[in-house]
C-alpha cells in the first residue's frame, strides 16, 4: 500500500511539473483592420490568467503580434489604435506642426512629374502618374523608428529576447519564397510583413524587396512549431483564401493573382483555433475598433472554459503586468548622438546633418528628429525618401541615427493644365533643374498657354540651412489674362464683354519660417500693368479698339503666409491663411482706344498707396464623412480712383473664392475695401468623390459707383452680394474632375453650369 501511494505521489507531481512547465504559443493571423479581433482576444486571456509564451503574426498579426512582444498591454494598444498619431501612420497625414511650410514651392497645375537624371538622361527617366502606394510612406518610414527603436536596442536585434518571443513573415516575391524574420530591425521586420502590394510601399531588407507576409503565409502555425515548440497553439484567424474573382472586382483579381493559398488550420492534438468571418470590414476600417475588439474579446470568453481545460498553467495578470512594465523600464531613452548618412555625397550629407539641431551636449531629442525629418521631407527638390533607423550604442547609451536617403534626379519636367466647359482651357508646361549640395537651389520655367490665361515665369530660388533657414526666390513673369463674360448656359440676354490684363514684372522674395506651418516673406519689385477695356456695353467688335490703362509700379511687401490644405483645390481638411501689408508707388497713364476730338489730355497720374489683406480657408471635421469649410476676406486698399471708372473696378481688390468667379469679370464682386466670408458643407465618399456646397457674401466697405465715365464712392456698407455653387467633385491623384452649377446675385438670373478637369491654377500677380 505504501507503494502504491508513493507511486501515486510521484506521478502527480510529474503531472504538475509538466503542467507547470507547458508553454502557450499565440499565432496571429493577417487581414487589415480586421485584425483588431486579435486585441480582444489577448484581453480576454489575460484576463484570466492564460499565459502568452510565443508569439507569430503575419501582416496585421505581426504588428498586434510585435506590440505585444515589446512589452504594449492591451490596454497599451487600443490607446495607440484609437490615436491621432496612429491615424496619420496609415492614412500618410502629417500633423500641423510638422508642415513646414516654408520649404514649399507655389502649386502648380501638372498631370505628370518626369524626373530625368542629367548624368544618365536617355537610360534613367521616372514618370509620376500615380503615386507608387496608396498609403504614402513619409509618416510610416518615421513612425517605425519611434514605435520599434527601443524594443530592437534593448532585445540587442534578437527576438527570442523581448518580453515575449517573437516572429513574423514577410514574402520575397522575386524568389517566390516567405521571409522569417527572427532577429534584425524590429521595426523593418514588421514594416515588411504588412507591405501589401499597392496599400503600403516595400522596404529593401538585404537587397530584397519584401512585401506583405500574407502573400504566401498568412497564418505562420508551421514557425511557431518549428521555432518554439509549444506544447498549445492558439491561433486567430481573421482572413481566409481569396474566392473566384467577380468581373468587375479588381481588389478580388488582384488578391487572386497575388496571394497564394494559406493552410488556416492548428493541429487537433495541439491546437485551440478562432476563425471570424467579415464581410463588411475594409483593410483601413481602424476607426471599428470597439466592434471588432468585442468580437474577439467576447468569442474567447464563450471558448474560456474550453480553453482552461487545455491549459492548465496560469499566469496571474497582475505579476504579468509588473514583469512588462520592467521590461519596459530598461528599455533606453531615445536620443541621438551622430548621424550615419547613406545614399548622398559629402555636401549633401552636410545639408542634411545642419537639420538636425544638436543640444549642448552634442545630442538630440526625438523631437528633434521629428523636426529635422520633416524640415527635409517638405519640399518637392532634392530627396525622394528617407529611411531612418535608431542603431543603438550599449557603451554610450544613446543611439545613431542611420539615414538610408534616395535623392530624386536633377530634372523635373511636368505637364498638366485644365480642361473645362467654361473656356478656362489651359495648357501647362513646366521645367525645374534642382540641386542640393551645401544648400539647396533650384531654376524653373513654367509656361501656361490657354484661351484665357498665358504666363511665362523664369524664377530661381536658393535655401540656406542655417539656424534660422533663410530662403531667397527671383520670379520674372509675364502673363495675359483675359477676363470672358460667358455666355451663359441658364440665362439669357447677357452682352459679352471683352477685358484683359497684362503683367510684367521682376520681384525678389525673401522667406524664413514663421512657426512651423507659416513663412514670413519680405518682397521687393517692379511691375507694368496693362489694363484694356470698353467702358460701354454697345460693342462693334469689328472696328472698336480697347481703351488701355498702363501702371509702372514699384512697391515692397511683408507677408506672413501658410498652407496645410489636403489638396491643391477642393481640399476637405487643414488650413490656409495669408496676411500680407504692401506699400506701392507708381505712374499711370490712359491711351483711349479710339480718336475722341474732345480727348486732348495727356493723362499721367503718380500716386502712392497701402494696401493690407487677410484670407483664411479652414475646414473642421466634423465626423466620418462631413466636414466644414469656413472661408474670409478682408481687403483695404488706400489707392485713389483711376483715370475711369472701367479702370478703377479693374485695379480694385477681387472677391474670387470660386474656381469660376476666379476667371469671370465681376464688378458686383470688386472695391477697394471689402469684407467676403463663405461656408461650405463637404459630404465625403469612397475617398475620392465629394459634395460640395458653397455659400459666399460679399459686403464693400465703401461700393464703387460710376457717373458717366467717373467713379465715386457710394455709401457704407449700402452693397451686399452673393454667390452660391453646388459641386460634385471627383478628387484624382493626378487631377480633379468637377461639376458645378453657380449662381451670383449680380447680374440678375445669373447661373452657370459646366464641368472641368485637371487643376486650375494660375501663377502669382504682381498685387496679390
Amino acid at each position: 500500500m505504501k507503494k502504491i501511494y508513493c507511486l501515486l505521489t510521484a506521478l502527480f507531481c510529474l503531472l504538475v511539473s509538466v503542467a507547470s512547465a507547458q508553454k502557450v504559443g499565440l499565432v496571429l493571423s493577417g487581414g487589415g483592420a480586421k485584425g483588431l479581433t486579435h486585441i480582444g482576444i489577448i484581453r480576454a486571456l489575460e484576463e484570466n490568467n492564460i499565459p502568452i509564451d510565443y508569439i507569430t503574426g503575419t501582416s496585421m498579426g505581426a504588428i498586434i503580434g510585435s506590440l505585444y512582444a515589446m512589452g504594449y498591454s492591451p490596454d497599451d494598444m487600443e490607446k495607440l489604435i484609437k490615436s491621432d498619431d496612429f491615424k496619420r501612420w496609415y492614412s500618410g497625414g502629417i500633423q500641423e506642426k510638422y508642415i513646414y511650410y516654408f520649404k514649399r514651392n507655389p502649386p502648380t497645375p501638372e498631370f505628370i512629374n518626369i524626373r530625368v537624371s542629367l548624368k544618365n538622361p536617355l537610360h534613367k527617366v521616372k514618370t509620376q502618374f500615380l503615386p507608387s502606394s496608396v498609403v504614402d510612406p513619409l509618416q510610416m518610414n518615421l513612425a517605425f523608428v519611434e514605435l520599434f527603436g527601443q524594443a530592437t536596442a534593448t532585445c540587442k536585434g534578437n527576438f527570442n529576447k523581448l518580453f515575449v518571443p517573437f516572429r513574423c513573415v514577410a514574402s520575397d516575391v522575386y524568389n517566390k519564397r516567405p521571409i522569417i524574420f527572427k532577429d534584425g530591425d524590429l521595426g523593418d521586420a514588421v514594416r515588411a510583413s504588412m507591405s501589401f502590394p499597392g496599400m503600403f510601399k516595400p522596404i529593401e531588407i538585404d537587397s530584397v524587396l519584401a512585401y506583405d507576409g500574407g502573400i504566401y503565409n498568412n497564418f505562420p502555425v508551421n514557425i511557431m512549431m518549428e521555432d518554439f515548440h509549444p506544447d498549445i497553439i492558439i491561433g486567430s484567424v481573421v482572413s481566409s483564401n481569396p474566392g473566384k474573382p467577380q468581373e468587375g472586382d479588381i481588389i478580388g483579381q488582384l488578391e487572386s493573382m497575388i496571394m497564394q493559398k494559406t493552410d488556416y488550420s492548428v493541429p487537433d492534438s495541439t491546437g485551440i483555433l478562432m476563425t471570424f468571418k467579415y464581410n463588411d470590414v475594409s483593410l483601413m476600417d481602424f476607426d471599428r475598433f470597439d466592434e471588432l475588439h468585442d468580437i474577439g474579446y467576447n468569442r474567447t470568453i464563450q471558448l474560456m472554459d474550453s480553453i482552461k481545460n487545455r491549459i492548465s498553467r496560469r499566469m496571474d495578470h497582475r505579476l504579468l503586468e509588473k514583469e512588462r512594465l520592467a521590461f519596459k523600464k530598461k528599455m533606453p531613452e531615445l536620443r541621438f548622438r551622430n548621424i550615419l548618412i547613406h545614399g548622398a555625397n559629402d555636401q549633401q550629407k552636410r545639408y542634411i546633418r545642419k537639420e538636425f539641431h544638436l543640444d549642448d551636449d552634442g545630442t538630440f531629442s526625438l523631437e528633434e528628429l521629428r523636426k529635422g525629418y520633416f524640415r527635409l521631407m517638405s519640399s518637392d527638390n532634392m530627396i525622394s525618401e528617407i529611411l531612418p533607423h535608431a542603431v543603438y550604442d550599449p557603451y554610450e547609451n544613446d543611439f545613431t541615427l542611420d539615414l538610408q536617403v534616395k535623392m530624386k534626379d536633377n530634372l523635373s519636367i511636368r505637364v498638366g493644365g485644365n480642361v473645362g466647359s467654361n473656356g478656362a482651357n489651359q495648357v501647362y508646361v513646366g521645367a525645374t533643374y534642382h540641386s542640393l549640395n551645401n544648400y539647396s537651389k533650384e531654376f524653373s520655367l513654367d509656361g501656361q498657354l490657354g484661351q484665357i490665361y498665358n504666363n511665362l515665369q523664369i524664377s530661381g530660388r536658393i535655401d540656406l540651412p542655417t539656424r534660422l533657414p533663410t530662403s531667397y526666390r527671383l520670379v520674372a513673369s509675364l502673363s495675359t489674362f483675359d477676363y470672358l463674360k460667358q455666355e451663359k448656359l441658364l440665362s439669357k440676354g447677357n452682352t459679352p464683354i471683352f477685358n484683359k490684363q497684362k503683367e510684367e514684372y521682376v520681384k525678389m522674395f525673401v522667406s524664413m519660417p514663421f512657426l512651423s506651418r507659416q513663412k514670413a516673406e519680405f518682397g521687393i519689385g517692379l511691375g507694368h500693368l496693362e489694363d484694356q477695356y470698353f467702358q460701354t456695353n454697345v460693342i462693334d467688335f469689328t472696328s472698336d479698339v480697347r481703351d488701355a490703362s498702363k501702371y509702372t509700379i514699384f512697391g515692397g511687401s511683408v507677408a506672413l503666409d501658410g498652407n496645410t490644405l489636403n489638396s491643391k483645390q477642393f481640399a476637405t481638411a487643414g488650413r490656409r491663411e495669408r496676411l500680407a501689408a504692401h506699400i506701392y508707388t507708381g505712374v499711370e497713364r490712359y491711351y483711349p482706344g479710339m480718336e475722341d476730338p474732345t480727348y486732348t489730355e495727356n493723362y499721367k497720374y503718380i500716386q502712392s498707396w497701402l494696401q493690407i489683406s487677410y484670407e483664411l480657408e479652414k475646414y473642421h471635421n466634423l465626423g466620418t464623412h462631413f466636414s466644414l469649410g469656413t472661408y474670409l476676406k478682408a481687403y483695404y486698399s488706400s489707392r485713389n480712383f483711376s483715370h475711369n471708372y472701367r479702370a478703377t473696378m479693374m485695379q480694385a481688390g477681387e472677391f474670387a473664392p470660386t474656381a469660376h468667379s476666379r476667371i469671370t469679370y465681376n464688378e458686383a464682386f470688386r472695391a477697394n475695401q471689402f469684407v467676403g466670408i463663405g461656408v461650405s458643407p463637404i459630404y465625403q465618399f469612397a475617398n475620392i468623390f465629394q459634395i460640395r456646397l458653397c455659400m459666399y457674401g460679399f459686403a464693400p466697405i465703401f461700393p464703387i459707383r460710376q457717373d458717366g465715365y467717373k467713379a465715386y464712392y457710394g455709401k457704407v456698407f449700402s452693397q451686399f452680394e452673393y454667390l452660391g455653387e453646388l459641386e460634385v467633385v471627383a478628387r484624382l491623384p493626378f487631377g480633379s474632375i468637377s461639376a458645378y452649377l453657380n449662381h451670383y446675385s449680380s447680374p440678375s438670373n445669373n447661373w452657370n453650369l459646366g464641368i472641368t478637369l485637371g487643376w486650375q491654377i494660375f501663377g502669382g500677380r504682381f498685387m496679390e
